[in-house]
């Protein structure tokens, strides 16, 4: 009779891990800024409504503390802008010495000879040096790169993470589409930061008065839009990536060290900035739908921009 009630309470506990672990929790970060770029803090719960596909969420769980953070850098490495790539190098080396000791990162640098993959960022010399002694091999270009890192990030201990990608976000060569890419990702909450390195002089997009790139926001095959001499498909797709995922594009002028260092400044400050908010979606029928994400301030606050990832996809049977 003893083991029979042994087994009973194993096998509800069993069930119970089986319902805790299939829910379908949905966590969006948020930054919040005033009408002069200024971050908002202390805000609470109650200030925040949140819509899913136009219905309206509980928040289940809120949090206004900074949290741990998994971050991957994916760096575009260009031998022939030595000044530049050396004064990024260093931008990122100090970034990422400002990282907590709960955090963690690794880098990618890749090439049209292939990638190299650390648990630091290294010197110019050091990049330049393992592409050249290795066989061509790994990701060469841009969705190939940044596939990979996001499935390398996957892994990583922390619920929060990020990617940083430096790079012209121009890419034909890729074996990877940028649909497909596009689709990896909606499939957990990462949030994209980029700096755009490209030049429009030498942009090979410029000088066309229509150009079209797939809106990852939308299930379509692409849309177009109107775009000056100076517009860049590169850019345009970097700048969607980040916009959707909620995280921010930087596109530098002078793209000196000081220059560089500030945008990486504001990148870490931002990751530490965010309310997060999370909620079980009351519709959970259609698992692999893209679902729209809106999310609003109560009590007729305004004059506050929000900036959070645009929607989810549900991914066997949880939000990543």
């Amino acid at each position: 009779m003893l083991l029979l009630v042994l087994l009973l309470a194993i096998s509800t506990a069993a069930q119970e891990q089986r319902i805790v672990t299939s829910t379908h929790l949905v966590s969006v970060n948020v930054i919040v800024t005033d009408k002069s770029g200024r971050y908002v803090r202390g805000l609470t719960r109650e200030d925040f409504e949140v819509f899913a596909d136009k219905s309206r969420q509980r928040i289940a769980h809120f949090s206004a503390e900074p949290a741990p953070v998994s971050l991957g850098i994916v760096f575009e490495f260009h031998p022939m802008t030595s000044e530049r790539t050396r004064a990024m190098l260093v931008a990122l080396r100090q970034f990422t010495k400002n990282l907590r000791s709960d955090d963690d990162f690794f880098f990618m640098a890749f090439g049209g000879q292939g990638s190299l993959t650390t648990e630091f960022v290294p010197a110019e010399d050091q990049v330049l040096n393992h592409l050249a002694a290795i066989r061509p091999g790994g990701p060469s270009s841009l969705y190939d790169a940044v596939y990979l890192a996001a499935e390398r990030l996957r892994t990583k201990r922390n619920f929060k993470k990020a990617l940083l990608i430096v790079s012209d976000g121009e890419d034909d060569k890729s074996g990877t589409s940028y649909k497909t890419l596009r689709n990896r990702l909606r499939e957990f909450d990462v949030q994209i930061y980029a700096v755009g390195i490209s030049d429009p002089a030498t942009d090979r997009a410029s000088g066309y008065g229509r150009w079209v790139f797939e809106d990852v926001t939308r299930q379509t095959s692409g849309r177009s839009f109107l775009a000056n001499s100076e517009a860049s498909l590169g850019r345009a797709v970097l700048a969607e990536m980040a916009r959707v995922s909620g995280g921010t594009a930087f596109y530098p002028e002078s793209e000196n060290e000081p220059e560089l260092v500030g945008i990486c400044t504001q990148i870490a400050l931002e990751l530490r900035r965010q309310y997060t908010i999370s909620f079980y979606p009351a519709d959970v029928a259609s698992s692999k739908a893209w679902h729209r994400i809106k999310i609003g301030m109560t009590g007729g606050r305004r004059g506050l921009s929000l900036s959070y990832r645009q929607g989810y996809r549900l991914n066997g049977g949880r939000t990543r």
